[in-house]
């Protein structure tokens, strides 16, 4: 896992093997921004075009350290993470203090994304326990205001969690605990808030299953929260942070969560802060999400982005664990990843698979959907995959049809994991950040914009094989081969998670060398764009594969592959 600095991760970081022709050794040069002014000034690099971004992570996992790593350095952003001893891990929290005194010390950055669950709380799963004090929480959220002083032009991206519905999976009860809260929660909010009385007994009926320091706990951590969200969006209004993004977690069209998102939207509509506080669907992505922002902003781009369905509409649809329908949550997550939308046409198509509507032909809308994907790559057209069908998995049936049809490495990105939000913004996180340096590649020479091409694709073999070969194969496979045995798949023994890693690691590697094999090897990526030209590499090696479980469950797994070009493609 990533140290105290993290240029990219072990894609990025070995020496990059390429063949550089002569004639194109020279820069190619386009103007960028120039380092902000502030307080502490930091070392100006517009001389070789790099930028440094000063990342707090959700927590340790890799959707919030490899992902938004990755998605920097597709786009020649240099990241750097606090100490994984601060971090915290697991239900270990972070160390809030530390990770305040940490910024403070970030002189090189050139921006900052900071998750505000990390800084004040030690992470996503300590923000959904009582234990901290809201006074506790508001003395660490306070580097902000000195950061700020600090640094007034240098960009700080903020965001959030508005707390999911339930608890998180723990202990010998979890599982029970955990669907009991979420379902009396969201009938506190039918009947107290919205007078739905039909439902009290059943209301009352949950309430009496769960024990009082369970409520008293997870009722404790929301009003927290709560406050604290509250307080940023008064930041937000005051330019503490210059953007800010409350994202809701896990939860559906009716709970106590909505009642705090109204307050808090009105809050914001009352400071006139839309423009800069947003609230949508999601939570683990918001980190690439925010790393677009910061590399758009930089390099002074802003794509258009047109979206496009295989089945319902994302205005007919609201995806399981969101609270609103997925057009709004397309729309807001454009927005905060520094892109515009436009109804058609755009500079980047962003293609969504959504369910189908009862009653049609799911299959013959997937072959339409992959055919008019095949179309728009034939066309030269930057091209964006949201795989938002199935919860926590890629849709196989797409992928299917992708594998045979579509150029997988030629694609802008692809997402399929976890929630439709979370896939939603992993996907634009790193199309429009790789979009960036291809249209506005700054000063960076062709070594740099190779390198950055070697890890746009390692990472795009990474998210083809982790959402689907993990998520629809291996894991289930894992997770039936630990049940049998009886351990419990979301807390395994330091014995058990040896064991259940050495199986992950043993069925996932193959799996990533052949897809690698099949999709990967021998195939164009494109390394820059001069005017008209488009300047490509071939990936023709697989140096590496990296398999861990950073956590002692099976929910999610470590996959790093490393590939290796060769320049200049003729």
């Amino acid at each position: 896992m990533p140290s105290t600095r993290l240029v990219a991760t072990r894609a990025a970081r070995r020496a990059l093997v390429i063949f550089l022709a002569p004639m194109l050794l020279a820069p190619i040069l386009l103007a960028a921004p120039s380092a902000a002014a502030g307080v502490e000034t930091p070392p100006d690099r517009s001389a070789r075009g790099s930028a440094q971004l000063a990342v707090v992570p959700l927590d340790d996992r890799p959707a919030n350290v490899y992902v938004p790593a990755m998605t920097a350095a597709s786009a020649g952003v240099d990241t750097a993470f606090p100490p994984s001893d601060i971090i915290g891990t697991f239900t270990t929290p972070g160390d809030g203090p530390a990770i305040g005194a940490w910024l403070l010390d970030q002189r090189d950055a050139d921006g900052f994304v900071i998750s505000v669950s990390m800084l004040a709380y030690g992470g996503l799963i300590a923000s959904r326990t009582g234990t901290m004090s809201e006074a506790d929480a508001r003395q660490n959220v306070d580097v902000l205001r000195e950061l700020r002083a600090r640094r007034p032009d240098t960009p700080i991206l903020a965001y959030d969690t508005i707390q999911r519905l339930a608890v998180t999976a723990l202990g010998d009860h979890a599982a029970e605990y955990y669907e009991l809260i979420r379902q009396w929660a969201i009938l506190v909010d039918r009947v107290e808030n919205l007078g739905h009385e039909e439902y009290r007994e059943e209301m009352e009926e949950l309430r009496a299953r769960i024990p009082d320091a369970v409520v008293e706990g997870y009722l404790a951590a929301r009003a927290r929260n709560h406050a604290i969200n509250r307080l940023l969006v008064h930041w937000a209004a005051e330019g503490v942070v210059d953007h800010l993004v409350l994202a809701q977690d896990d939860a559906a069209p009716y709970g106590l969560h909505r009642a705090e998102r109204e307050e808090l939207v009105a809050l914001v509509h009352d400071l006139g802060a839309e423009a800069r506080v947003q609230i949508f669907p999601g939570a683990d992505e918001v980190d690439a999400t925010l790393v677009s922002r910061f590399v758009l902003a930089r390099s002074g781009a802003q794509p258009t982005v047109s979206v496009e369905y295989s089945g319902l509409d994302g205005s007919q649809w609201t995806a399981p664990f969101e609270d609103t329908t997925y057009d709004v949550n397309i729309q807001r997550h454009i927005v905060a990843a520094g892109a515009v939308p436009v109804d058609d046409d755009g500079d980047i198509r962003l293609l969504v698979n959504t369910p189908s509507a009862e009653g049609a032909d799911r299959g013959a809308e997937l072959d339409a959907f992959v055919e008019r994907m095949a179309a728009l790559q034939a066309a030269g057209e930057d091209v964006v995959v949201v795989d938002a069908a199935e919860v926590n998995r890629a849709d196989a049936a797409l992928i299917d049809r992708m594998e045979a049809d579509v150029s997988l490495s030629g694609l802008l990105s692809y997402c399929g994991w976890n929630t439709a939000g979370n896939a939603l913004g992993m996907a634009v996180g790193h199309a429009f950040a790789r979009w960036s340096l291809l249209e506005r590649p700054r000063q960076l020479d062709v070594a740099s914009l190779a390198q950055a091409a070697r890890v746009h694709a390692s990472y795009l073999l990474y998210r083809y094989v982790l959402d689907d070969r993990w998520k629809n194969v291996v894991q289930p496979e894992a997770y039936a081969r630990a049940q049998e045995r009886g351990w419990n798949v979301f807390e395994l023994t330091p014995e058990q998670t040896q064991t259940m890693q050495d199986y992950v690691r043993a069925e996932l590697m193959p799996r990533t060398e052949s897809f690698y094999a099949e999709h990967f090897a021998g195939r164009p990526v494109t390394i820059g764009r001069r005017g008209a030209h488009t300047f490509t590499g071939v990936v023709d090696g697989l140096e590496s594969v990296h398999v861990a479980l950073p956590w002692p469950r099976l929910f999610e797994t470590e996959l790093e592959p490393d590939v290796t070009l060769r320049w200049p493609h003729r």
